[in-house]
């Protein structure tokens, strides 16, 4: 089955299946030639304040690969809080933000796959994954204290109740 546009209709539905197609294909094929490999992946995001809204310019995002503690930094984050850091070989990686007033560890270990384009962003502040220096941390909430904890309280003693409780099935041998 053809089907065939004419005039400025056809140009119009070529452009945006090409487009479609390129905004489908990964970010680092796209640049690669035919047979090409990547080895590096790349991250890219945007960094906000306290508040989840208000960018932060002028910051330095920077990770640190976990099996060569090898540092990558990115270059100071622009004034829509947006950071690029490229160029990162694979493997997972400790997130760490330089900011005007302090310096923020992420408590969580990130992981860069080669060809890839990952996209992250963070908030600053005590809570939302970052240490402010001179805070003591929050005290985690034990299995128990969570609903899940109580759902498992819950349904094992009902099962248990019920086996106690139960009679047992009458026989037609007895």
């Amino acid at each position: 089955m053809i089907i065939r546009f004419h005039g400025k209709s056809g140009v119009l539905v070529f452009a945006v299946l090409a487009g479609f197609l390129l905004s489908m294909m990964p970010a680092g094929l796209a640049a690669m030639g035919p047979g090409a490999v990547a080895e590096n992946g790349s991250v890219v995001g945007f960094l906000y304040a306290k508040d989840m809204k208000t960018p932060v310019a002028g910051a330095v995002i920077r990770i640190r690969g976990l099996a060569d503690m090898r540092e990558i930094a990115s270059p100071p984050t622009d004034a829509n809080g947006m950071f690029t850091i490229a160029g990162i070989p694979e493997g997972r990686y400790v997130l760490g933000v330089s900011a005007a007033k302090e310096d923020f560890n992420l408590e969580y270990a990130l992981y860069v796959k080669a060809g890839e384009l990952g996209k992250l962003s963070i908030a600053l502040g005590a809570g939302g994954g970052g240490q402010e220096s001179g805070r003591t941390s929050v005290k985690k909430k034990g299995f128990f204290d969570t609903v899940a904890g109580r759902v498992l309280v819950v349904s094992a003693v009902g099962v248990g109740l019920y086996f106690l409780i139960a009679e047992p099935e009458s026989s037609p041998i007895r």
